[in-house]
C-alpha cells in the first residue's frame, strides 16, 4: 500500500462517523494518561521484587527464573535496553499493553454486542481508575492482554468456524501463561465452552479440537517444563509452583513459604485468623477502587446478559469465575484482578446501552448517553487524582534515579541506607558500585586484607530520610535502626549535602551526601560481591552463579534445552507480533 493511499484512508477515516477513529483516540488519551500515572506512583513491594530481576535476563542464559515465567522478564529487559534502568523503562511494557487493551475491548465488545456497546466499553476502560492505579511493573497486565486476545479468537473462531482463529486462541492464552501462570485458570473456561458449543451446534462433542489445543499449549510452555525437568535432573531442584505442589526441593523456598499458600475452600469462604475477611469477601471489595457507577451498570449489565441470551454468555461467565475464585481462595493481591476490569467495561456498556435504548426520543438519548459518560470519565478522573495523589510529577525513586545518572560518578562508591528496600535499592543502584550500610563496617574492617594501594575515593551516602522506605517493618527493629542512624550520623558530620529527594506528596525522602574516604582501589568489586537480591545475583552476574543454573548431562537434554530456548524465542516474537496486529485487526473491523 503506498503512502497516498494510507493518506486517503485516513483522511476518510477522520471525516467518516467510523468508530475507529474514536478507538484510536481513545488509545492516545489512555497513552498519555497511563505514561502521567506510571511515571507518578509509588513502588510496590512485589514490584520491586520482580521488576529488578528483569535487569539482565537475556544476557543471563536462562530459561525462567524459580518464581515466574520467562516472557514477561524477556520483554520488560528489551525496555531496559532501550529506556534504560528507569521508571519509564520499567513501566512502559505494561503501559502499551493496557494501551492496546482499549483496542481489544472494542473489538470484543463489537463482536460479542455491537459497536455502540464496544465504543461505550472503551471508554469506561481507558479511564478506569482501577487500571490506571496498576501502571506499575508487574505481569497482570500483560497478561490480561494476551488471556483476552485469546478470547477475541475464540469468539471469531465460534463465529466463523476458521481454523486459524482456534490456533491464534491458544497461542495467545500460552503467551498469556508464560507471562503469568494464573492465566492457566482460563483453560477450563474455554475448553467448557468450546465442548458446549459444539454439541450445541454439531450434536456432538468434539475432542480433537481439545487435543489440538493441548498440543499448542504444551509446545508453548516447553520452556517452563524443560526448565524443571534439567533442574530437577541436575539438582534435584523445582521452581517455586512446581515445587509448592509437588513438594520436591521445597525446603529451598521455605523462607517465603507463608506467602504462596495454596487454595482453599476455607480461605475462600470463611473468615481467616487476625480478623481477616473471607477472601470473596475481600476480592470483592478491591472493586471499591473503581468507579461506583461503573460498578452499578456492570451489575445491571449481568441482568441483560442473561435476559439476552447471548451465545457468548457461558464464555463471559466462566473466564471470568475460575480465575476470580481460584485467586479469592489464593491471594487477593490488588494487582492480581485488573483482569476483571474488561468484564465490568463490557458489562456496564451492556446495560447503559440497554436503559438508554428505552428512551423514545433520539436527541434526548444522545443527550442522556453523553452525561453518563461525561459523569463516569469525571468521576474516574477524580477517583484517580485522590488514590494516586495526583498524576502528575515523578516519584522518589525516579527523581533518586534522575540525579543519579547526572551526579553520581560510575567509579565511585555509593554507601545506600538499608533501610530502603533492596529491590529498591537493586533498581536505582544497579548500574554503580554500590554497598548497603549494614555491609560497611565489613568492608572497613577488611581494607588492610583487600589487595591495591589505598586511594581517596569519591563516596555518596544516600539516607532514608523516613527511616523506612519499602520494607514496612524497621519499626519493629530498633536495633537495626540504631546502627543504620549511626552510620548515617558520621556521613552527616564528615560530607557535603548535596540534594533532597521529595515523595509524590512532596515529603523529604532521600537526602544524598558527598564524602571522600581513604580506600582500597579494590573496594568497589569488593561491594560488587555483596550484590544480591531474592535468591539471585544482580543481573545474574556473574552468569552461572545463580542457584537454579543447571549442567545439562547429555546430547538429547541439549537438543531438547536448544529446542526450548527456540520456543522461548517464538513466545517473544510471536508477544512482539501480536501487538501489532492488534492494529491491523482493527483497520479490518467496520
Amino acid at each position: 500500500m503506498d503512502s497516498n493511499k494510507i493518506t486517503s484512508g485516513l483522511v476518510n477515516l477522520l471525516f467518516s462517523k467510523d468508530n475507529r477513529k474514536w478507538i484510536l483516540l481513545l488509545v492516545i488519551i489512555g497513552f498519555i494518561l497511563r505514561i502521567l500515572l506510571a511515571n507518578h506512583l509509588d513502588f510496590s513491594a512485589d514490584e520491586m521484587l520482580h521488576g529488578p530481576h528483569s535487569i539482565g535476563f537475556i544476557e543471563s542464559g536462562k530459561l525462567q527464573i524459580m518464581d515466574q515465567d520467562a516472557v514477561w522478564f524477556f520483554l520488560t529487559n528489551i525496555m531496559i535496553k532501550i529506556f534504560g534502568v528507569s521508571i519509564f523503562g520499567i513501566r512502559i511494557l505494561q503501559v502499551l499493553f493496557d494501551s492496546l487493551a482499549i483496542i481489544l475491548v472494542y473489538l470484543i465488545g463489537k463482536e460479542i454486542f455491537n459497536e455502540k456497546i464496544a465504543l461505550i466499553a472503551s471508554i469506561i476502560y481507558t479511564f478506569s481508575p482501577f487500571q490506571l492505579m496498576q501502571m506499575r511493573s508487574l505481569m497482570d497486565l500483560p497478561m490480561s492482554f494476551f488471556v483476552f486476545f485469546a478470547i477475541y479468537f475464540l469468539v471469531m473462531f465460534t463465529k466463523t468456524n476458521k481454523r486459524n482463529f482456534f490456533i491464534l486462541s491458544w497461542i495467545s492464552l500460552g503467551i498469556a501463561i508464560m507471562i503469568k501462570q494464573i492465566a492457566l485458570w482460563f483453560i477450563p473456561a474455554f475448553v467448557i465452552f468450546l465442548l458446549y458449543n459444539n454439541k450445541k451446534v454439531l450434536k456432538r462433542f468434539d475432542f480433537k479440537k481439545i487435543i489440538l489445543a493441548a498440543v499448542i499449549i504444551i509446545i508453548m510452555v516447553l520452556p517452563v517444563l524443560t526448565f524443571n525437568y534439567l533442574l530437577y535432573k541436575d539438582k534435584k531442584l523445582a521452581d517455586l509452583q512446581f515445587a509448592r505442589f509437588t513438594k520436591t526441593g521445597f525446603e529451598k523456598y521455605e523462607a517465603i513459604a507463608n506467602t504462596i499458600q495454596p487454595f482453599s475452600f476455607d480461605r475462600l469462604l470463611f473468615p481467616q485468623e487476625n480478623n481477616q475477611k473471607p477472601g470473596i469477601y475481600q476480592s470483592l471489595y478491591k472493586f471499591r477502587f473503581e468507579n461506583f457507577l461503573v460498578m452499578i451498570f456492570s451489575v445491571l449489565g449481568l441482568f441483560f446478559l442473561f435476559k439476552d441470551k447471548n451465545k457468548f454468555t457461558l464464555l463471559l461467565i466462566l473466564s471470568f469465575l475460575f480465575p476470580f475464585i481460584f485467586l479469592a481462595g489464593t491471594s487477593t493481591l490488588f494487582n492480581h484482578f485488573v483482569f476483571a476490569i474488561p468484564y465490568v467495561a463490557l458489562l456496564a456498556s451492556l446495560s447503559i446501552n440497554k436503559l438508554t435504548d428505552k428512551l423514545k426520543h433520539t436527541k434526548t438519548r444522545k443527550t442522556i448517553l453523553f452525561i453518563v459518560l461525561a459523569a463516569i470519565i469525571i468521576i474516574s478522573l477524580i477517583k484517580i487524582n485522590k488514590e494516586a495523589s495526583g498524576i502528575f510529577g515523578k516519584n522518589e525513586l525516579g527523581k533518586m534515579i534522575s540525579f543519579k545518572n547526572e551526579k553520581i560518578e560510575k567509579d565511585s562508591l555509593v554507601i545506600v541506607d538499608s533501610r530502603i528496600y533492596r529491590g529498591r535499592i537493586v533498581f536505582m543502584f544497579s548500574d554503580r558500585h554500590y554497598l548497603e550500610t549494614n555491609y560497611f563496617s565489613a568492608l572497613l574492617q577488611s581494607m588492610n586484607s583487600l589487595p591495591g594501594k589505598s586511594v581517596p575515593t569519591t563516596t555518596y551516602f544516600i539516607e532514608a530520610v523516613t527511616d523506612d522506605s519499602g520494607w514496612g517493618t524497621v519499626k519493629d527493629q530498633p536495633e537495626f535502626n540504631q546502627t543504620t542512624e549511626d552510620i548515617a550520623s558520621y556521613f552527616k558530620n564528615n560530607s557535603q549535602q548535596l540534594t533532597t529527594i521529595y515523595d509524590i506528596e512532596n515529603k523529604e525522602h532521600f537526602k544524598v551526601y558527598k564524602a571522600s574516604l581513604m580506600l582500597k582501589e579494590s573496594a568497589l568489586l569488593s561491594a560488587d560481591t555483596t550484590h544480591e537480591w531474592f535468591y539471585y545475583p544482580v543481573a545474574y552476574k556473574p552468569k552461572g552463579s545463580s542457584f537454579d543454573d543447571y549442567i545439562i548431562h547429555n546430547s538429547l537434554d541439549s537438543l531438547l534445552n536448544k529446542l526450548s530456548f527456540l520456543i522461548l524465542y517464538i513466545d517473544v516474537f510471536l508477544s512482539i507480533l501480536l501487538s501489532f496486529y492488534v492494529f491491523f485487526l482493527l483497520y479490518k473491523s467496520s
